[in-house]
């Protein structure tokens, strides 16, 4: 019989025999058989690739006349041809290609060597023969060469025009008449340009520079009109001191930069 100072114990609960004791067992057991079944699925739905991801290398062809570049793509070995994916697509597309390809296929070569050779020939095609006659004049202070525009003749100031001065003088003329024969044979325009160097002039009747280089190629360009070369084909610029060859800070910079330039080029 208990009393009311009975002491109850730690431990002292009465167990249950109905089998409903730890209830939350139950549910662990159920996630956790569904998180293995889970893990399951997953496990075979996916697979394992064996592919090698194709290898791109770049050779620099030494022995090749153009300088070209190879790109190689090493294959995976897994039944794929020439290193592409299945289906016959290319490692990049042609808008991503080193350069465009066919199918989308990566360029092999890449000619950038070529395309100055072609410029070269284009130019030698166009230019070369007249360069060669002006050269084979041997004037002294006279020098045809390659231009970014076509073939630039340059001719020294002091074998046109005495210093400070835009009239031609003598043996300027004599000068511009050897080579007239060859520019009428020349087909296309003719620029004449004018350039000084950077020691200002200031006189009533140049008070600049650009007056002076301006003046100066537009007595040249006369000439020349006399000399039977269409007006049609020519103009006159001035440059003044904006366009040296050479330093301005020696004499000899300053005398090569004094000049009258024919820029012969195809219409």
């Amino acid at each position: 019989m208990s009393t009311k100072y009975d002491v109850e114990l730690i431990g002292d609960e009465p167990h249950s025999d109905d089998g409903e004791g730890e209830p939350w067992m139950t549910s662990y057991l159920d996630v956790m058989t569904l998180l293995f079944a889970f893990f399951v699925l997953l496990v075979s739905m996916s697979e394992i690739r064996t592919e090698r991801v194709p290898i791109i290398t770049v050779e620099d062809s030494m022995g090749s006349p153009s300088g070209a570049v190879t790109v190689t793509v090493a294959g995976s070995g897994t039944g794929t041809e020439g290193g592409l994916l299945p289906g016959g697509i290319g490692v990049l597309p042609e808008y991503n290609a080193v350069l465009p390809g066919q199918d989308g296929d990566v360029a092999t070569t890449a000619t950038g060597a070529g395309s100055t050779e072609q410029q070269s020939d284009d130019y030698n095609d166009q230019y070369g023969d007249l360069e060669n006659s002006f050269n084979a004049l041997a004037l002294q202070g006279v020098d045809a060469t390659p231009g970014t525009e076509g073939l630039t003749l340059r001719i020294a100031d002091n074998l046109l025009f005495a210093s400070g001065q835009a009239e031609l003088m003598y043996e300027g003329m004599v000068l511009i008449s050897q080579l007239t024969e060859i520019l009428q044979q020349f087909p296309g325009d003719v620029s004449v340009e004018g350039h000084t160097d950077n020691i200002p002039i200031n006189t009533a009747r140049f008070p600049s520079n650009w007056e002076l280089s301006s003046a100066r190629a537009i007595s040249v360009l006369l000439f020349l009109e006399q000399e039977g070369i269409a007006a049609t084909r020519m103009r006159a610029i001035g440059y003044s001191d904006t366009r040296p060859l050479q330093s301005n800070e020696t004499p000899a910079g300053r005398s090569g930069n004094r000049r009258v330039e024919l820029i012969l080029r195809e219409r």
